[in-house]
């Protein structure tokens, strides 16, 4: 989750708090050349599905008579890895 709020940090100001901030599938696989397309989909698809504090969405829109799905992160608060967690990766908001 770290990398993928890395990529719109550098896109975005702050994309917990901009509204425009959202990412095409095309240009997370190009921010991530390193990952295969599926692993980068599975990736997109926990993080968007993920059952505790969702950080991660995505939503459908519609131009010139094409739907495209792009992501964008929520929330008033910044992603950290917790140093005092037991569970090594896991994200605490703080």
């Amino acid at each position: 989750m770290e990398r993928i709020i890395g990529v719109f940090e550098e896109h975005f100001d702050d994309p917990y708090l901009n509204p425009m901030a959202e990412l095409t599938f095309e240009q997370l696989t190009a921010a991530f050349p390193d990952v295969p397309l599926a692993e980068l989909e599975e990736g997109l698809s926990h993080w968007t599905n993920h059952s505790g504090e969702k950080t991660l969405s995505t939503k459908t829109l519609e131009a010139d008579g094409r739907e495209s799905r792009v992501w964008y992160v929520h929330g008033l608060t910044r992603h950290r890895i917790d140093p005092f967690s037991s569970s090594s990766g896991h994200v605490a908001l703080g």
